[in-house]
């Protein structure tokens, strides 16, 4: 069996993938100090199963992964691999029939490990069984480090024993042994336990003979008790159900009355629902006559003022038209006179008509330059009116949604008070059942204070007797509850069945009652307990239920201030919208006015530059700079003089008469269209003033009727709340009934349930038949029963069917007992085969051994002697001790020795155990180091001889160890941290060296 080779991938130096081949079987792992060299010995130690990382040379495990360098990232994992040639069959067992083996094991950064065998994953265990007893198990002497040497050859004897049963094959059997033992311990824990088991079984057997002669009595007197049980249950049904059904006719009468109630609610609402739609529609109405109205008084006010413009320009125009008339007839009587007019006349004339036309001109632009500001603010304002409009449309929506919100919370707290009432209504059922159960909690309380005092007398009775006082204790407890509700008492019931069961326990494991009794006791009191608990969660929903009425509440007051509030701002923004419809008349006005004015000043500028026109100039053309020195006051005042002087001279002429004919008739034809369109305005003002008020009138009206409608819903909500509170009151009552009535079901539910339980059909039972029974009686009657029932002791009813498979359980145990005896003997017989063949193989071994090393050592040192000696002549477990002298020594101790001879005394055992039982191979870790070349040469000649049939692998830097070997493995570093290999076939060298 030989290692054929190795692959390594991110193991240390070797980060990657790395194949180490061993063709021969001396093989020299080469290199310089640091390159790696030993990370290969290193390697087969951790494949093998090492979890020392001490023994790896490291800190932890993870520090045989790669963990980087300058130019590398570390690795995640690594994974060794060694394949084994195991063509002579060497490892046995399942894998006798495989030529190669391969063991590879895998680590992550976590530190999990990952073993295979052929690929297949196995355990670590199965990978070291499988080396057991070849010198590669976990205390293998096949790979020899430095340190190993000196700790080899100091080794305590027990721990040189281990070697010598490595290379016997012992290892195996000691493991099997150590199993062995482990087994037969477990075997006599299992024994035990079968023993204590069948003791159990046999006591309780006896016990349970007594227990079934109880039983019988026991099931008559049960007989009796359920009859009794019976009729209680059936006169507690019948009063719940005259209870509830006289109950159900009074329910029946309120129901009916809350109908009515209902139905006049309900009528109210409708007609506050119609109320409403009739407010909404009269609302409707005001708002569609009030835009109406205001809408006339902006026409009105628009018809004024453009009577006013045209009054001002028809009274112009008329004096106007005189003065045309005036201009005429002088004219006519002076036409004679401007026909002589000299050129200073005709140049004031035309520089008149070129400063009023220049004046027409600013005076034009002034008036354009007010106007387009003017309807910039009427567009605004318009603009303005309209979000106004939108604004108040929004809020009236608003108003409406407001209303609808309110009257959402008013039905919920509408809602919220029937809750209210529901709950008052279980608080006060509660309360009732509360002062009951803490009165039965108060009478339960002074029977365990009996309970107590009697304690000492107690302690004196046998557990049977001690059972029997406290159940009656308990009984008496639940006696004087009464009818304390019919839960409590089911639970009495069950408790007694309960403490029959601790009886019965107590009697088969000798257990205090007295514990059992507080306990159930306790129990007892956190059932009394809950009603108390519910009546609190119903005071906390009550609380929680008024709470939101009182947030309803408010949100309802709030809702009538923000209807109010949005209500005002209705009319405030009806307000602003009527200022801004008055703000834009006025504008209007203005802006008409300006208009006319303008219109004014256009007719003067036609008329200048229609006399400008006649000389060939045109108005547009001309340049106010030319004629900025000219006054016209002056120029006129010049005119009149030169005209004065003219019509002195009587050499004055004036403008043509046709031309003062022409002014006359266009302004009589624009008086005239004036004079219509006012008679028009005040046709139109007439109509919108009778529209005015019609709508004022209607307006009237609408508010009136619209204050009738309030006043009606007012008074019909009024009514409405009256109706709701009767409604309510009458809610209440319901509730309590149904509260009421609902326990009386559940009551008559728990008595048909327990009438069910006794095997009765509700329907076959003839209530007559217990009209005349006393149920205190009968309850007295049930109360002895269940005295005689507890003073029969603690009863098994199952005793019989025990004792059967309680004796079935002991003839199994029994068998068990004897199969666990023979278990035990034969392991015991295994023992000693166990060790018959350890001190057999053991005793051949340590004699080949210690035979070989006598021959070895003399080899190795040229002389001497050394031999191995047993501690106590114990073949089967004493220690091994070495004796070494080298040549012309006498020292008493191996410890004397110096560090050369150490190493080949170690090196002559090691070769010694090999040829007794060599392993697959041998690896040497500069053993060569501390040795001269003398005692190189003996040492190398060793390994040569016996590389005939073991394969040695050996680390070394000695110059004649390598030139000895057959195959040179050089390690190198040529990369900082990372480490490559370089093979040479040493005999394939020379034989090229000695061809050359």
């Amino acid at each position: 069996m030989q290692l054929k080779h190795i692959k390594l991938a991110g193991f240390k130096s070797f980060v990657d993938s790395t194949r180490i081949s061993f063709p021969t079987n001396l093989v020299a792992v080469v290199g310089p100090n640091g390159c790696g060299k030993s990370n290969v010995i290193d390697a087969v130690k951790w494949v093998l199963g090492e979890l020392s990382a001490k023994n790896l040379r490291g800190d932890s495990m993870s520090d045989v992964i790669f963990n980087g360098s300058d130019l590398r990232k570390p690795s995640g994992q690594c994974s060794i691999e060694l394949l084994f040639d195991n063509s002579s069959g060497k490892l046995g067992g399942e894998y006798a029939a495989y030529n190669e083996i391969s063991i590879k094991r895998l680590m992550t950064r976590d530190s999990q490990s990952t073993y295979f065998i052929n690929s297949t994953k196995c355990r670590r265990k199965d990978v070291q069984d499988l080396f057991l007893g070849t010198g590669l198990g976990p205390n293998s002497y096949a790979i020899i480090e430095q340190g190993m040497v000196s700790n080899l050859v100091s080794a305590k004897p027990e721990e040189l024993r281990v070697h010598i049963e490595e290379a016997a094959g012992v290892s195996k059997y000691r493991e099997r042994r150590k199993e062995t033992e482990q087994r037969i311990k477990k075997t006599k824990e299992n024994l035990s336990r079968v023993k204590d088991i069948k003791d159990e079984i046999s006591r309780l057997i006896r016990r349970l003979e007594g227990q079934a002669k109880a039983a019988e009595k026991y099931n008559q007197l049960k007989a009796e008790e359920k009859e009794n049980e019976l009729k209680v249950a059936i006169l507690f049904s019948l009063e719940a159900k005259n209870n509830r059904d006289s109950l159900q006719k009074k329910l029946d009468v309120t129901l009916r009355d809350q109908t009515i109630k209902d139905a006049e609610a309900k009528t109210k609402q409708s007609q506050i629902d119609e109320y409403r739609t009739e407010h909404e529609s009269v609302r409707a109405s005001y708002d569609v006559a009030q835009k109406n109205f205001y809408s006339v008084g902006a026409d009105i006010a628009r018809q004024e003022a453009d009577i006013q413009n045209v009054t001002k320009t028809l009274s112009q125009s008329k004096a106007d038209l005189e003065r045309a008339k005036e201009s005429y007839t002088k004219a006519i009587e002076k036409e004679s006179t401007f026909d002589n007019l000299t050129p200073k006349e005709k140049e004031l004339k035309l520089n008149i008509s070129i400063l009023k036309a220049l004046e027409a001109l600013d005076k034009k632009a002034e008036l354009n330059s007010q106007i387009s500001p003017l309807e910039n603010s009427i567009k605004d304002k318009s603009v303005e009116l309209d979000t106004q409009l939108s604004k108040l449309a929004e809020v009236k929506d608003s108003f409406a949604s407001i209303t609808s919100e309110f009257e959402a919370a008013r039905s919920s707290a509408s809602s919220i008070n029937s809750d209210i009432a529901m709950h008052e209504a279980d608080l006060r059922n509660i309360s009732k059942i509360e002062a009951q159960s803490k009165l039965d909690l108060e009478i339960a309380k002074e029977n365990y204070a009996k309970a107590l005092k009697e304690e000492t007398n107690i302690e004196n009775l046998t557990p049977k007797e001690k059972a029997i006082n406290l159940l009656d204790m308990i009984i008496e407890a639940l006696k004087a509850m009464g009818s304390g509700g019919d839960k409590v008492y089911q639970k009495a019931i069950e408790l007694k069945d309960q403490l029959i069961q601790i009886l019965n326990i107590a009697s088969a494991q000798s257990k205090s009652l007295t514990d059992e009794f507080l306990n159930r006791q306790n129990s007892l009191s956190d059932l009394i307990k809950q009603n108390a608990e519910k009546k609190s969660i119903t005071e906390n929903e009550l609380n929680d239920l008024i709470q939101r009425k009182s947030n309803i509440e408010i949100e309802l007051e709030a809702f009538i201030t923000n209807r109010n509030q949005v209500d005002n701002l209705i009319r405030d923004m009806e307000s602003k919208r009527s200022v801004a419809s008055a703000d834009l008349r006025s504008l209007e006005t203005e802006l008409n006015s300006l208009k006319l004015e303008l219109r004014t000043f256009e007719v003067n500028l036609e008329n200048a530059s229609h006399a400008l026109t006649k000389e060939g100039i045109n108005a547009n053309d001309l340049n106010p700079l030319d004629f900025q020195g000219m006054d016209l006051l002056e120029l006129e005042s010049s005119l009149d003089k030169i005209q004065e002087s003219i019509s002195a001279l009587s050499s004055v002429n004036l403008a043509s008469p046709d031309e003062y004919l022409t002014r006359q008739n266009d302004l009589s034809a624009l008086i005239q269209e004036t004079e219509n369109k006012k008679q028009e305005l005040e046709e139109s003002i007439s109509i919108l003033v009778q529209k005015s008020s019609s709508a004022e009138a209607v307006l009237v009206n609408i508010r009136q009727e619209q204050s009738k409608v309030d006043q009606e819903l007012r008074e019909l909500e009024n009514k409405r709340s009256v109706a709701e509170l009767d409604l309510r009151s009458i809610s209440e009552k319901v509730t309590s009934i149904k509260l009421e009535l609902k326990t009386y079901e559940i009551n008559l539910e728990n008595a048909n349930e327990r009438i069910k339980k006794a095997g009765i059909n509700i329907e076959d039972v003839n209530y007559e038949d217990y009209e005349d029974l006393v149920i205190n009686d009968i309850q007295d009657h049930l109360t002895d029963i269940q005295a005689k029932i507890i003073r029969l002791g603690a009863i098994n009813l199952a005793a019989p069917d025990e004792i059967a498979e309680e004796s079935k359980r002991g003839e199994k145990l029994e068998e068990q007992y004897d199969e666990l005896t023979e278990a035990l003997d034969k392991l015991t017989n295994a023992i000693k085969k166990i060790d018959v063949e350890t001190k057999s193989r053991f005793k051949d071994s340590f004699d080949a051994v210690n035979a070989r090393l006598k021959e070895v050592f003399p080899i190795l040192f040229g002389g001497g002697f050394a031999e191995l000696t047993l501690q106590d002549n114990d073949t089967l477990n004493g220690g091994v001790v070495l004796m070494a002298r080298p040549p012309g020594k006498k020292n008493a101790s191996i410890s004397q020795l110096s560090g050369g001879e150490k190493a080949l005394t170690a090196l002559s055992l090691v070769f010694s155990i090999f040829e007794l039982n060599p392993a697959p191979f041998c690896m040497l870790d500069e053993v060569d180091a501390p040795l001269d070349d003398l005692n190189t040469q003996r040492l190398i000649n060793m390994v040569e001889e016996m590389s005939k049939t073991i394969q040695f692998i050996f680390i070394t830097h000695n110059k004649v160890s390598m030139e000895r070997s057959d195959h040179l493995m050089g390690i190198t570093m040529q990369e900082a941290g990372v480490s490559r290999l370089v093979s040479v076939d040493v005999n394939q060298a020379l034989e090229l060296a000695n061809t050359d």
